[in-house]
């Protein structure tokens, strides 16, 4: 057994014995251990209006009628206090400083269909050395759709994204489920499938980065 291999083994058997006790998110319940500093999966329009002095919503798209979600938290190291984050489908996300100035930005999502809607929004630690932002969002139609987890970091004017992953799928016959594990430096996805892999941070590409894969229930 290659020395990779034992390791994705063990760190598989770490989390299958610890994922029981770990602590999971109200509004994203794909992805544990994780207590957010604030979260919520409470949309309304009020974001989208406010998000509207930077970039339009699309109205077009179905899921902008649902409006978009907001928390605050500290995000960044800025001593002026802590940073909101606002996300909507149609406009990206936005992080305001505590002046409610415009600090950073992602771009938005693409419609794919009837079901395309955000899930929930959090803030919290992902044990890299420093805060992340969480979102969930469905895309797709009522047929087919798929709930994707996406994981950011703000930095330099930019709300980047580290990983993304889908953690549900849906088809008119059945639904199947995968989530995310954090773990110091590194996750693990399992997808849908079943099939897991193991990735870790690489701080200097400011993302993560898969190293490992294994079979349905590995």
């Amino acid at each position: 057994m290659s020395v990779k291999i034992l390791v994705v083994a063990l760190v598989l058997g770490w989390v299958t014995a610890t994922a029981g006790a770990a602590p999971v998110s109200r509004v994203l319940p794909w992805l544990h251990p994780f207590a957010p500093a604030a979260e919520t999966s409470e949309a309304t329009p009020s974001v989208t209006a406010r998000m509207a002095a930077w970039r339009a919503a699309d109205p077009s798209c179905s899921a902008t009628a649902y409006g978009g979600f907001a928390v605050t938290a500290q995000i960044t190291a800025a001593p002026a206090g802590p940073e909101t984050v606002l996300a909507s489908f149609t406009q990206g996300v936005l992080v305001l400083d505590a002046k409610a100035r415009l600090i950073a930005s992602a771009m938005p999502l693409a419609c794919a269909g009837s079901a395309d809607e955000l899930v929930g929004l959090a803030v919290g630690d992902a044990q890299i050395g420093e805060p992340v932002i969480a979102l969930a969002v469905t895309t797709g139609g009522h047929r087919e759709a798929a709930t994707w987890l996406v994981l950011y970091r703000v930095a330099d004017g930019v709300v980047a994204p580290i990983f993304a992953g889908i953690v549900e799928d849906f088809t008119r016959d059945q639904s199947r489920l995968g989530d995310v594990t954090l773990l110091r430096g590194a996750l693990v996805y399992r997808a849908p499938s079943g099939v897991r892999t193991l990735w870790t941070y690489e701080a200097t590409q400011h993302r993560y980065v898969e190293v490992g894969i294994g079979g349905p229930g590995v």
